[in-house]
């Protein structure tokens, strides 16, 4: 199974990746914790905030879909664990 970073729709990580020199610390945190997790439901709440806040999208925005499951974040739009 792949993890989470590697099913990451190719405009989020693109934004991730962008922000990197900007945001060092938290940036190269959440690669970690993205390449450590295979499924959406291993990310804290606050993981989620963090992806959502690199992909410059704007939280009213988003369902509780792309919360709960991830599905605007990655590309195959729906987690295992459902």
């Amino acid at each position: 199974m792949k993890n989470i970073y590697d099913r990451l729709k190719p405009d989020i990580l693109a934004s991730i990746n962008a922000d990197e020199q900007r945001y060092p610390y938290t940036t190269k945190a959440l690669k970690f914790k993205l390449r450590s997790s295979e499924c959406w439901s291993q990310l804290s709440v606050s993981d989620v905030q963090t992806i959502v806040t690199h992909s410059h999208d704007k939280f009213v925005d988003l369902n509780y879909i792309d919360f709960m499951w991830g599905d605007k974040f990655l590309t195959d739009g729906t987690n295992n664990n459902r």
